[in-house]
């Protein structure tokens, strides 16, 4: 399992835009196969901070992911407006409870 976890930077003036697209595509994203969740949340909209949470069963559904017509339509479009990323992926070799939650 890997996680695709940071956040980003985007111009503050397409905000708005981008919230429409990601909601535009969520629940498509998340039907993939191999999408365990998805997340890109506007933490900060004045300052186009996007808090972006992924979990994916492997490398390979993620690559699927990235090859999707509407994720690169997606990536064209937004990408010349992030001036910052943190975002990276996480390999996860297991999972367990939250502590005292047992």
């Amino acid at each position: 399992m890997i996680f695709v976890a940071g956040t980003m930077t985007m111009n503050p003036e397409i905000i708005d835009d981008f919230k429409a697209e990601v909601a535009a595509m969520v629940d498509k994203v998340r039907a993939e196969d191999g999408c365990l969740h998805y997340s890109l949340l506007v933490e900060d909209a004045d300052k186009g901070l996007v808090n972006v949470l992924e979990k994916w069963r492997d490398d390979d559904a993620l690559l699927v992911h990235f090859g999707q017509p509407w994720i690169m339509a997606f990536f064209e479009k937004f990408f010349p407006h992030m001036q910052d990323t943190t975002v990276k992926v996480f390999d996860i070799s297991g999972e367990r409870p939250l502590p005292g939650s047992e």
